[in-house]
């Protein structure tokens, strides 16, 4: 069984077993959510959770059913090369007493299912904050599908079919455990598992030494120590106990124990514990059977796997820099509308001509991936159209085109208008920049609540006049501007421009600026950082 092997990724960790071993993964959680993996196509992952996303929906809101209450908030996954949904529902309130003050606290259930290849992940927790989502998020933006016995070459968190690869945002634990059987084997069994360390209860050899002291004299004269002692593996200290047990039905099978307590708070040295067994009977409830394996191939067994336990480490350094995008479409290409942008620049509708003008201008700036516009030519207007402050506009039949004319980054364009400030922030003037969790690049925040990190957020309405703003960590995201077109005569009948909620997505990080550091009033990045090139 020994002569041919193969690797399996545990958690942070790698180990040896045979190669006809059957294995599996289960218990895989990471910062106090569950992970589930299912097999399955996109049309049947989008078709489960829109059923799972009405069964939420049809909850009263005040129902308490083991915790699970209505939809609190329902939206699509903004992580590149994921689709999905996330759901936060089943609003709980309750209190504690902390002495003679009362402590109200209020939690919620998260799910956040995603989708990739053929693969489906979902995460979920109970007893959440609704920030937790955005963490959920956060940690599925950093994961990567892997083969069956497959060896991520990047450093992270192994999953069955999956990774969280490094560089991670912070978070509280990961827990996973291995089980592993052997064909013609069925009394044999075989579990390791990698969970938080921290315990600061009584070490392996402590707890088997004190059981041997309540045992009686007949339940020692039927267990042998075959060895018990102190043993590091590859770097890793801990402790190990093997024993033969003789059972009351004069059966004979073997109990193998390998445990390092770990250190806390340290992922790459978590509480490892490496349990096998021999004599087991597979029928729930039957008594011990004799071990199929003999004692010297179960000692030969049990250290081949477990002194294959080791820490992995990359096999190839992830790369300084993020590998080259392909080339977009070169100047010129075309795109219909319907169609998906292929390249954000500016595109020039070839519909129109002398005296018929296009709705938003001919020439507009459009973002990849947006779906390319249907344009509304807006023929001349006459001069009683004129007087009765009338546009006439014309609806092609058939599909327009745009043609590509510069790739360039939109550019600033100074406003007319004063752009809506951010409002008061939560963060005082002594925290530092980087405290608090990270945020990806992507991450999405609606108007009116608090930015999560300082750094430069682009507004996601097409037409607003903000484009792209600076804000520091802790202020509320404002409003977007949109500028009022004027009316007859070249007057405005109303307001010059007019705000309303919007989104804001992060595109660059500014970790080195200070919180001190405020935006300028008239809504351009400070200073010490100057314009940015965004894509």
């Amino acid at each position: 069984m020994t002569e041919k092997m193969k690797t399996v990724c545990v958690g942070r960790y790698l180990v040896d077993v045979p190669g006809e071993a059957e294995v599996s993964l289960s218990g895989e959680r990471i910062s106090g959510f569950a992970i589930d993996t299912v097999e399955e196509s996109q049309a049947a992952f989008r078709q489960r959770v829109a059923a799972r996303e009405a069964d939420i929906a049809a909850r009263r809101a005040d129902q308490d059913d083991n915790g699970e209450g209505g939809m609190i908030e329902a939206r699509d996954l903004r992580i590149p090369g994921l689709v999905g949904r996330s759901f936060v529902y089943g609003r709980s309130r309750g209190y504690m007493m902390n002495g003679d003050r009362r402590v109200d606290m209020e939690s919620v259930s998260i799910e956040v299912h995603a989708h990739m290849g053929e693969l489906s992940f979902l995460l979920s927790a109970t007893s959440k904050q609704e920030s937790g989502v955005r963490e959920a998020e956060a940690l599925l933006a950093r994961l990567q599908m892997r083969g069956e016995e497959e060896i991520p070459p990047v450093p992270g968190f192994c999953i069955w079919r999956g990774v969280f690869a490094e560089p991670l945002p912070e978070h509280k634990n990961e827990h996973v455990i291995l089980h592993l059987g052997l064909p013609g084997h069925p009394d044999m069994g075989l579990a390791l598992s990698s969970t938080p360390s921290g315990q600061t209860g009584r070490s392996l050899l402590e707890r088997v030494a004190e059981t041997d002291a309540e045992a009686t004299a007949d339940e020692m004269l039927r267990v042998t120590k075959l060895r018990s002692g102190k043993r590091s593996i590859n770097g890793i200290d801990g402790e190990e106990v093997l024993e033969r047990v003789r059972e009351l039905n004069f059966t004979t099978g073997y109990s193998f124990m390998w445990e390092a307590p770990g250190v806390q708070d340290d992922h790459l040295r978590p509480y490892l514990l490496l349990n096998m067994e021999t004599g087991t009977n597979p029928r729930p409830g039957g008594k011990p059977v004799d071990s199929s394996l003999h004692e010297d191939a179960v000692l030969t067994l049990w250290d081949s796997i477990s002194s294959s336990i080791r820490l992995r480490k990359s096999d190839l350094p992830p790369p300084a820099d993020p590998p080259p995008e392909p080339p977009g479409p070169k100047l010129g290409a075309l795109a219909t509308a319907g169609e998906v942008c292929p390249q954000s620049g500016w595109w020039k509708c070839r519909e129109g001509g002398p005296g018929v003008d296009v709705q938003g201008g001919a020439v507009q700036w459009i973002r990849k991936g947006d779906k390319m516009p249907q344009a509304l030519l807006l023929p001349r207007q006459t001069l009683w159209q004129k007087l009765r402050a009338l546009q006439p506009s014309i609806e092609p039949s058939r599909p327009t085109t745009w043609k590509l004319l510069d790739k360039r980054v939109r550019p600033r364009t100074p406003t007319i208008v004063a752009l809506a400030p951010p409002g008061p922030g939560s963060v005082t003037a002594d925290t530092p920049t980087n405290a608090g969790p990270a945020v990806v690049l992507g991450t999405s925040v609606k108007t009116g609540e608090v930015c999560p990190a300082s750094g430069w957020w682009r507004c996601e309405e097409t037409h607003a006049l903000d484009g792209t703003r600076w804000f520091p960590r802790g202020s509320t995201l404002p409003a977007a501007t949109f500028q009022v077109p004027v009316g007859v005569f070249g007057r405005s009948t109303g307001p010059e421009a007019i705000q309303r909620r919007s989104t804001w997505q992060l595109m660059r990080q500014a970790a080195l600026l200070a919180d001190a550091q405020k935006e300028p009033q008239d809504g351009t990045a400070p200073p010490a950082v100057g314009p940015s090139t965004l894509a």
